[in-house]
């Protein structure tokens, strides 16, 4: 690894933060598509 982030990783990292805190998800920081099944962690409304 570099040490420099890329614009997607900011990005995502933003999007977590932005999150509130009890909808967030350790899953979100991973680049997308590199779960095999991304919906499944989908928070579920209430």
């Amino acid at each position: 690894m570099s040490g420099h982030l890329t614009a997607d990783e900011w990005r995502r990292i933003n999007e977590f933060a932005d999150t509130p805190k009890h909808r967030r998800r350790p899953e979100q920081l991973l680049p997308e598509g590199s779960l095999p099944d991304e919906e499944s962690l989908e928070p579920v409304e209430q």
